[in-house]
């Protein structure tokens, strides 16, 4: 069904060229998915792809400049004149599905039969440039209205075609604030093992976007709810078997992200839910078991470190003021300790209250910024000079003498070079 919309819709020039250019080679095309959603919901737009009656060979005579997607499947990228790639695809219909992921037959088709393949009903809509009309045949728009998630058609064989809409489901309800339809929640609950059968790369991507938005907490319980959050992390499941106020912990840290809060990487929220389950560990293994767990779910080696840094480094909050104060400052010199002090105030709110050890840094830090910015005072070139061999012993004198000036017991290079001389050379 044909539906006029009466609202606006800010189509880029570059997306309207593509889309006309179609049009004058005989070509059916349109809006569809996310976008078609996002703007009858007045969201902002990260993405235009269109759906199209031309072929990847046809949409490659068109366009100067074409990247191929996926041939086999009919989807490409045009390059547009501003440098922006637009994903073009042909409609299709799909079958024999033996992975739970990947069509072994795929089939150009008409519009229908590829709205028919498509997860939800809400991204199941197409939009029609030349009269502003939207094809809904699904009732996707009643489903918009309603603020529902509803799977198209019988949702297990949607499901059982492409097992990452099971993860998928979740993170359009909770980012939209929707409910999920009863018969697409039942099939969810009931074919949540499938999503082990699904790429660990896939499912991180789809954790990752849950986690970068404001409804964290929304999406963990919306997941154990529907059976897949052991399937997810089951490392923190086994420490719930374990101890149940692991759960408690878990949602307690999440319970404390504010809607206004600026948001963070997606490992911040992993090493959150995590540290609950990896307190069992004694603190100098924590950071080995987060890169285990990190190499689990096929991290890139800069998320990984900052996954251990987490876990491991926030306890020291509470042994701040037993430190030496060079060592305090060497510990905040840290490039992710900025991140490691927001991080310390979910920890220290959800665990056991203590912020003590955090407002303490808090005061001191813009004071300690300053002193990283200092230059050494010497260097083993300056032991040289002064009759000393180099060794395994430059590196500890080095080091004191760093220390003392973090510490502001050494103000200058003479008194650093007096401090030498006393105290290690003969």
């Amino acid at each position: 069904m044909w539906i006029r919309i009466n609202q606006p819709f800010a189509v880029p020039p570059e997306v309207r060229n593509i889309l006309t250019k179609l049009y004058d080679a005989g070509f059916e095309a349109y809006l569809v998915g996310g976008c078609v959603r996002d703007w009858i919901r007045g969201d902002q737009i990260k993405d235009f792809d269109v759906a199209t009656s031309a072929t990847p060979e046809n949409i490659e005579k068109i366009f100067p400049k074409v990247i191929e997607i996926g041939r086999a499947f009919g989807v490409m990228k045009v390059i547009a004149e501003n440098g922006r790639e637009i994903e073009v695809a042909t409609f299709r219909k799909e079958s024999n599905y033996k992975d739970h992921r990947h069509p072994s037959k795929v089939e150009f088709s008409s519009i229908l039969e590829d709205a028919s393949r498509r997860d939800f009903t809400v991204n199941a809509l197409y939009y029609d440039l030349k009269t502003a009309q939207v094809l809904d045949s699904f009732e996707g728009l009643t489903d918009l209205k309603n603020k529902v998630i509803r799977a198209i058609g019988n949702p297990e064989e949607r499901f059982n075609e492409d097992a990452l809409r099971l993860i998928r489901a979740v993170r359009f309800a909770t980012r939209f604030r929707f409910t999920i339809e009863a018969n697409t929640e039942m099939a969810i609950q009931k074919l949540s093992h499938l999503i082990r059968k699904v790429s660990v790369e896939r499912i991180r991507d789809e954790v990752e976007r849950i986690f970068v938005s404001h409804h964290a907490k929304e999406a963990v319980v919306l997941l154990q709810h529907l059976k897949l959050f052991d399937c997810i992390f089951p490392e923190i499941a086994v420490a719930i078997l374990e101890k149940k106020k692991t759960w408690e912990l878990t949602l307690s840290a999440l319970d404390h992200l504010k809607p206004d809060s600026n948001l963070e990487d997606s490992v911040f929220y992993l090493a959150l839910i995590y540290l609950p389950t990896l307190r069992k560990y004694p603190i100098d293994q924590r950071a080995g078991q987060a890169l285990a767990i990190a190499e689990r779910l096929k991290l890139s080696n800069e998320q990984g470190k900052l996954f251990a840094y987490l876990v491991q480094e926030t306890a020291k909050f509470r042994d701040v003021f037993s430190m030496r104060e060079a060592t305090l400052y060497r510990w905040m010199k840290h490039e992710f300790f900025p991140i490691l002090m927001r991080f310390h105030a979910l920890d220290a709110l959800s665990f056991d209250g203590n912020q003590a050890g955090l407002e303490f840094v808090k005061r001191i830090y813009p004071e300690a910024k300053k002193r990283f910015e200092l230059k050494p005072m010497i260097t083993g070139d300056d032991l040289v000079k002064l009759g000393m061999h180099p060794g395994r012993q430059f590196t500890e004198i080095l080091t004191s003498v760093d220390d003392l000036m973090l510490e502001g017991k050494l103000k200058s290079k003479d008194e650093a070079l007096e401090y030498v001389l006393h105290h290690f050379v003969k």
